[in-house]
């Protein structure tokens, strides 16, 4: 099968590293080609890790992309694709009039991962999504707002949860403790780790406010915050505020790492703090790495963590809630080594990599079987 996987962001986040993702793990069994973005992170990505083919397209301006969506139609037709796979909602008018001016008219899949907000029944989104052979939603929840919005395709949207890997490495407690105290950690310490990109909208302040609250009330309890800066200074703003609330020396601060569930397994929990996250993906990841979790609960995040069994949740933006549940953990090992263990091992059944992609590839094929016989 011939399979072109699109995405023209510019972003470098976690719908980029998925497109990326998805085209290695079909490359093993398909002939794949990435149209992507000429002046992207993720176009420097593939070149620095990936020997698929790729072609680049300068974003079009405007929502009617036509010079492109012509171009794009040749290079399916000249290339014989089967499936236009695309991941960014702003490339969808893209992949659906390449699509109908295309010989060939290739089927189109769309794996969607950002929120739908409003209505797309009209008469512009409903030549788009006619378009559209699937749309795989990464959570229960944004499947049910995609069928609420695109009210006239519902038989054509389904979820496929994100697959993530399970750590490359186990550390042993030997390195634990060495890692720890490499990083400004005790051995003994209770370290809550949260890494994601520096933002308010991550929750790095409800964090802070939690260990502080704790540590007003005797305990002493540590963080670990990992990701980059979205705007210059949000570190130093995070870092006076731990000052201000007198724990500066409990929090350590890093930038982005490659290999954050490594850092994961140095934390005694792992919290995703954020306001409405469509999906979480850091909250697996360390489910698989062995690391009890907290989550706010709101967005996609009740469907990952079943509270109290496999992990925890706190009222979305609370910071009084988050430091209740973090207590919880600090103060009853064997709960937090229960939940870390029941958690592991609903990760490792229902987030795993190879599962996922498996059933990409099924339901990539089983899209094209129908349009061949249809």
């Amino acid at each position: 099968m011939n399979i072109l996987e699109l995405c023209l962001s510019n972003g470098f986040g976690g719908l980029e590293l998925y497109a990326f993702r998805a085209a290695q793990a079909l490359d093993k069994n398909h002939d794949i080609i990435a149209v992507l973005n000429n002046n992207s992170k993720l176009a420097d990505h593939f070149a620095s890790n990936s020997s698929i083919k790729t072609v680049f397209f300068k974003r079009s301006r405007g929502f009617l992309p036509l010079l492109n969506a012509r171009r794009l139609a040749r290079l399916v037709d000249d290339n014989r694709i089967d499936v236009i796979h695309m991941h960014h909602g702003k490339d969808l008018a893209l992949a659906a009039f390449a699509k109908y001016f295309s010989r060939s008219k290739p089927s189109i899949v769309y794996t969607r991962q950002m929120q739908i907000t409003r209505s797309k029944d009209d008469f512009y989104h409903n030549f788009l999504y006619k378009q559209m052979d699937l749309m795989l939603t990464i959570t229960k929840r944004l499947e049910a707002d995609a069928k609420k919005f695109i009210c006239r395709y519902p038989e054509k949207i389904k979820t496929l949860y994100y697959g993530v890997n399970a750590p490359e490495y186990f550390l042993n407690e030997d390195e634990r403790k060495q890692q720890r105290k490499n990083t400004g950690f005790e051995a003994d310490d209770f370290v809550v780790g949260l890494l994601g990109r520096l933002e308010e909208s991550k929750g790095q302040h409800l964090l802070i406010s939690a260990i502080a609250e704790a540590n007003n009330k005797g305990s002493n309890l540590h963080a670990l915050i990992v990701g980059h800066e979205m705007n210059r200074g949000y570190r130093n703003t995070l870092k006076q505020l731990a000052a201000d609330e007198g724990i500066a020396e409990n929090i350590i601060f890093m930038d982005f790492v490659p290999d954050p569930q490594r850092l994961m397994q140095l934390c005694d929990c792992i919290v995703l703090a954020t306001y409405e996250e469509t999906f979480g993906l850091v909250l697996p990841e360390a489910m698989r790495a062995g690391v009890a979790v907290i989550g706010s609960n709101s967005g996609g995040v009740p469907e990952i963590i079943r509270h109290g069994e496999t992990g925890l949740l706190f009222d979305t933006g609370d910071a009084n809630s988050l430091c209740e549940q973090i207590m919880l953990l600090a103060t009853d090992p064997e709960k937090r080594s229960e939940i870390a263990a029941n958690g592991k091992q609903d990760a490792d059944s229902r987030f795993n990599t190879d599962d996922h992609f498996s059933q990409l590839q099924q339901l990539i094929s089983s899209v094209t079987d129908r349009s061949q016989t249809g």
